[in-house]
């Protein structure tokens, strides 16, 4: 990303659910764009399905950090704190790695009244595409990196 690209603190992200009790990290529509993006980063934009894999994005990396810190703020809430394997997360307190099982949407996207979506359609490009995940300190060399 670029240096104007805005730094996500845990502060910034609203920790809800939808009417299924599905969870979601809802965050300042102008970090959800680029993080939008950096989620279809080397999907082919042709394919077909729901099962694909971003690039890695390095552990230093603004996807990665920002990521990292919507994982904080999902663990600090009182919703997670119940069972936060529940939403995939149980790993990393412990291994410095996880998956996110919720959603991650920009606000103007989100209707916190309804608990869903304002308008899908037009909302796409603040909708952060697959299951945010960091790999955890046992993958060695992939360790910290951030995929979708």
């Amino acid at each position: 990303m670029t240096e104007t690209t805005p730094t996500l603190t845990t502060n910034d992200v609203t920790v809800t659910t939808d009417h299924a009790n599905r969870p979601y990290a809802v965050i300042p529509d102008d970090i959800a764009r680029p993080l939008a993006i950096a989620s279809l980063k080397g999907i082919d934009p042709e394919v077909r399905g729901i099962f694909f894999e971003s690039d890695a994005h390095p552990a230093d990396s603004w996807a990665a950090t920002t990521v990292r810190t919507i994982f904080e703020a999902l663990l600090a809430s009182p919703l997670a704190r119940e069972d936060v394997h529940t939403w995939g997360l149980g790993q990393y307190r412990e291994f410095d790695g996880g998956t996110f099982y919720g959603f991650i949407v920009g606000e103007s996207a989100w209707d916190p009244e309804t608990r869903w979506w304002r308008d899908c359609d037009r909302a796409r490009d603040l909708c952060v595409r697959g299951n945010a995940s960091i790999a955890p300190a046992c993958r060695r060399a992939f360790a910290g990196t951030c995929t979708f």
